[in-house]
């Protein structure tokens, strides 16, 4: 062991039951701990609560979707409308992260039942498809996914809110045709419709907002052409590869088409929770500060009662480099301890929250039944290098005062 590190050790923990600085030091290390563990327990929090947004969303919404350019080209009869739906089909099927792709016709619609009104957003679509590049089928809670040309299923809120059981009848109206309604006398466009299928999605967004229907029935609706589509919606194996899947996509298809994978869909609310969890770090961090300002002030108060021994070395032949070593070892010891401390500390906190779910939450309220954690490598390097480097920045200035001491005064009385 070199002897500066031997020093180091020795200063940081007296054998003096009652030695001030040591009492600091112990302090310190408690401070690091908590600090660090707080940080590595709240990032696993943030974990956990964007996987489950992230499950909710990418188990229903497709991983990758397709529209067109608000401008109109050669593939578009209109803004957001795609003709030649079936050959851009041809083109993403070529692309290797393709698993299912299919076409769809999305749209506002105003569903009635009884003098009830909902608008809703109405998604044509084969069931095929839709088990295909979406988790409709897996969410049917109740019925089944019937889309023909005179069903439709609704989401579980939407069919509370309206009152609505299997096989009951509704109207669905479309807003197409909106101007000639004032200006001529025509009666909006309808399809008269029976619930064949309820679902949950666990999202309620998407529960009280969404309805499926074959089609040819959102395009009768909407006045589409036959054949063309809102969006074409792809799925592939790994959600992981969803942008990979969506870089080849835009090279193959050039840039008449608007490329979203299922992170760009929500970009939004993906943002605020990264803004949430910045801040919740650097909140968080300022215990750690706390904890390295009492090492900076144990280190300072070391080299004043240390001055003797500063001289000492000095005048036994330890250079001016070894004496500022031994302070920033004796800095970086405690600062080690206490980081490691609170991660280990964070590590047992986490794990027994995913096996026993010590802090519950109220099922009633929210879909899962505990606080969600999941831990991260990264989180506990990116905690472990913050925590270090603002030790080891706060022995510099002690350690660069323990050099600076005169041999020759301190040990003038000696």
């Amino acid at each position: 062991m070199p002897y500066e590190l031997f020093i180091a050790r020795r200063y940081a923990f007296s054998k003096r039951r009652e030695n001030f600085i040591t009492i600091i030091s112990i302090l310190s290390i408690v401070g690091l701990a908590v600090g660090t563990a707080a940080l590595v327990i709240v990032l696993s929090v943030f974990n956990g609560f964007s996987s489950v947004v992230t499950n909710i969303y990418v188990s229903f919404d497709p991983h990758v979707r397709i529209s067109a350019v608000s401008d109109t080209a050669n593939n578009t009869a209109g803004p957001g409308l795609i003709t030649n739906a079936d050959s851009v089909i041809r083109i993403v099927r070529t692309v290797p992260e393709t698993r299912a792709v299919a076409a769809a016709v999305h749209g506002k619609a105003v569903l009635v039942h009884y003098t009830l009104p909902k608008v809703i957003d109405l998604t044509g679509i084969s069931a095929d498809d839709a088990k295909a590049v979406s988790g409709i089928g897996h969410s049917i809670v109740a019925g089944k996914l019937q889309l023909d040309s005179n069903s439709i299923v609704v989401g579980q809120l939407l069919a509370d809110e309206l009152a609505l059981q299997l096989g009951d009848s509704l109207e669905v109206y479309s807003p197409s045709g909106l101007e000639r309604i004032l200006t001529e006398p025509v009666t909006p466009r309808m399809r008269t419709l029976y619930v064949r299928g309820i679902f949950a999605a666990n999202n309620k967004d998407y529960d009280a907002m969404n309805a499926y229907a074959s089609p040819d029935v959102a395009r009768d609706l909407f006045e589409i052409p036959g054949r063309a589509a809102t969006t074409i919606d792809v799925r592939t194996a790994d959600v992981r590869d969803a942008n990979a899947l969506r870089d080849g996509i835009k090279k193959s298809l050039g840039g008449n088409f608007n490329v979203q994978s299922w992170y760009d869909l929500h970009t939004e609310l993906y943002s605020v929770m990264e803004i949430e969890r910045w801040v919740a770090y650097i909140i968080l961090f300022l215990i750690v500060g706390v904890a390295a300002f009492s090492i900076f002030s144990s280190l300072t108060l070391t080299v004043f009662e240390k001055q003797r021994d500063i001289g000492l070395l000095r005048a036994l032949g330890s250079s001016v480099r070894d004496i500022r070593k031994i302070y920033w070892l004796q800095g970086t010891l405690v600062g080690l301890i206490g980081t490691i401390s609170g991660c280990i500390l964070g590590l047992i906190v986490v794990v027994l929250q995913q096996k026993f779910g010590f802090f519950p939450l109220d099922s009633t309220v929210y879909i899962i039944n505990a606080l969600p954690v999941e831990l991260r490598w990264q989180d506990f390097v990116s905690v472990g290098i913050g925590s270090m480097a603002l030790t080891m920045l706060c022995s510099l200035f002690p350690s660069r005062r323990a050099a600076e001491v005169d041999p020759a005064i301190a040990l003038r009385w000696e």
